[in-house]
């Protein structure tokens, strides 16, 4: 890191520069235009979240608290502050975890890097877009601001927020502590609500002593919900306390990480004779509230309200303790200015980001075998140790809300796409989800380890002996195996069609604004196709 940024506070004089003064003309072109993906793939999943479960009662419940006609809730068209236009956008956006998402960085060899043909990178697991972008179409529209504008503060808030979140190596949200990673210092709230913060900021014309101000509200009002789920299977406060003894097989690198040895490990397996756990609304209220907090705190200094001093490295009110409690500290000032760091991953099917590979294969057997669901004797799905540290792994329950708990299950992603022969909205919806002959080849599907170092296998083996196999080393979507532009926009026509809401010929016009979205002078135009005719 230069010597410039010899403190917590300078740094966050740094980024706060970065926000503010960065013009459309000084980012990379393979920025923006990932970024332009970014957005037209976020449309599309506001649009089919639309009508997910519950998604329609609270359109109506909070175009109905009235307000000032700010924004638009996208599909319904309710118009309503700007805050709350956002707020149920980022929730329809996460509704089927279909969302862009993941950092991918250049890699250094330390633990967490993994080699995609022999050459080193880093993934952190993250969401930022499903809060950022809803934030910047709900006061991008009531600002009536160009398209460029629009790329250029969604860029600059979700490098922000990646920046903090880069600057330590860690376990991904969702999976068991890796023993090998060194653990990240407490931080408080999400970084992903200081990237709604700061492109709401930039929107709003904040000067840089009201930015700051705005970063130090974005900690009082409690930096949103988090963005992901709970780690598989925490363990209880006193086994986390003593690292484990020595496994029978030799090893001593787990410590009360289950499922780091494979899922015959005898730990992993008591962890699951425990039962599942439910999920529930929590992860994509996460992302409203973050968006709907981080414009409140851009509108709270705006209007002359101070915050904490020292709102990201602070023993006192900060997100960091402070800046040396970062243990890759280095990358928060990295090139910044020069590169920006955005998500880079674009989910083919919906569901968490660890059940695209095995959705892949279910859907590769059908395509190439099409197996009677009722001649199935068993499934299996073989994991990789580290795939099968994910909580993707805990007993399959329908639960209360049957969608999150499909959505974030090896179990139901497998069985799901073998039933349907697709994976797409329909998979995901309660009604859909309950059919007695689906829930009946979920308890079909076991899990086993892997005997290659990546990748997933799935092994579906058939009444009459038949047994078909299919392998998948690297899911489709990352930059390394990407969707193409045609893939991406036939998923977002896939949403608009299954939500009903858009017309089919406004949605073609749509995709076509998006694809050119730096020439659009007001995205209150592009707003207008997002919504029922």
């Amino acid at each position: 890191m230069s010597t410039t940024y010899k403190d917590g506070s300078t740094v966050t004089d740094a980024l706060i520069q970065n926000v503010l003064e960065t013009k459309f003309e000084n980012i990379p072109q393979d920025t923006v235009d990932g970024t332009k993906r970014r957005i037209l793939d976020l449309i599309g999943c506001i649009i089919g979240g639309a009508k997910c479960d519950g998604s329609e009662g609270l359109a109506e419940l909070v175009g109905n608290w009235g307000g000032k006609e700010e924004a638009s809730i996208l599909g319904y068209g309710y118009k309503v502050p700007a805050h709350n236009a956002a707020m149920v956008n980022a929730i329809f956006g996460r509704s089927f975890d279909w969302g862009p998402l993941t950092l991918v960085i250049e890699g250094d060899g330390k633990p967490g890097t993994v080699y995609i043909d022999g050459k080193p990178i880093r993934r952190f697991a993250n969401h930022i877009s499903e809060t950022t972008i809803p934030a910047a179409l709900a006061l991008g529209e009531s600002k009536g601001i160009s398209g460029k504008e629009l790329i250029t503060a969604t860029i600059v808030g979700d490098d922000l927020a990646a920046r903090l979140h880069i600057a330590n190596d860690r376990t991904p949200p969702g999976q068991a502590p890796s023993p090998d990673m060194p653990p990240a210092p407490p931080s408080r709230g999400s970084s992903t609500t200081f990237g709604a913060t700061a492109l709401s900021g930039r929107l709003l014309g904040l000067n840089p002593k009201q930015l700051r101000d705005a970063l130090g509200l974005t900690m009082l009002i409690g930096g949103g919900g988090g963005g992901g789920g709970m780690g598989m299977m925490m363990p209880r406060a006193a086994e986390a306390a003593a690292p484990r003894k020595e496994q029978s097989n030799g090893s001593s690198s787990q410590a009360a990480n289950p499922g780091w040895l494979g899922v015959n490990d005898p730990y992993f397996k008591e962890q699951m004779s425990r039962g599942g756990f439910e999920e529930n609304v929590g992860t994509k209220m996460s992302n409203g509230m973050e968006a709907r907090n981080g414009i409140n705190s851009a509108q709270l200094a705006a209007a002359g309200w101070p915050g904490g001093k020292e709102p990201l490295f602070s023993e006192r009110g900060g997100f960091y303790p402070s800046l040396e409690s970062c243990n890759r500290l280095e990358r928060i000032t990295d090139e910044l200015g020069r590169k920006f760091y955005v998500e880079r991953v674009h989910k083919p099917w919906p569901g968490g980001r660890p059940t695209s590979a095995p959705t892949e294969a279910a859907l590769t057997i059908v395509e190439r075998h099409h197996p009677d669901i009722d001649d199935i004797d068993e499934v299996i799905l073989h994991l990789t140790k580290a795939a099968a540290a994910v909580h993707y792994s805990k007993p399959y329950i329908m639960g209360e809300y049957p969608s999150m708990n499909a959505l974030w299950s090896f179990y139901y992603a497998v069985a799901g796409s073998l039933y349907f022969g697709h994976s797409d909205n329909r998979n995901f919806i309660a009604e859909n989800i309950k059919e007695p002959k689906l829930q009946t080849l979920i308890k079909k599907v076991k899990l086993d380890d892997l005997d290659k170092d990546e990748g997933i296998e799935l092994e579906v083996r058939m009444k009459n002996g038949d047994v078909y196999t299919q392998y998948v080393a690297r899911a489709l979507g990352e930059p390394y195996r990407p969707l193409t532009q045609q893939q991406l926009v036939e998923k977002f026509m896939t949403q608009v069609r299954f939500s009903n809401l858009v017309d089919i010929r406004n949605a073609e016009k749509l995709v076509e604004m998006l694809e050119n979205l730096e020439n659009v002078e007001n995205i209150r135009e592009v707003i207008k196709l997002a919504v029922q005719a």
